[in-house]
């Protein structure tokens, strides 16, 4: 098959609205710039969580370690 035929009929400008695609385009990129941002700030939260727990005594860590847990399991509807 002819890459040029297939292209020009899957993506054939006569029928698409280019600025309606790069507007979906423009979307898409927005979204993944957000959930990238997400993910940063959860590193960023794990990373002030393993920062306190720095700061409990050897004895209460353990207890800190299973309330984090807990909570992580009801967050997460395990």
């Amino acid at each position: 098959m002819n890459p040029v035929y297939f292209n020009n009929q899957l993506f054939n400008p006569q029928y698409v609205n280019l600025q309606y695609y790069h507007l979906i385009e423009s979307q898409i990129q927005h979204i993944e710039f957000e959930q990238y941002k997400e993910i940063g700030n959860a590193m960023k939260a794990i990373h002030d969580l393993f920062e306190a727990a720095r700061k409990i005594d050897a004895q209460h860590q353990q207890a800190a370690f299973y309330a984090c847990l807990a909570q992580l399991a009801v967050e997460m509807n395990w």
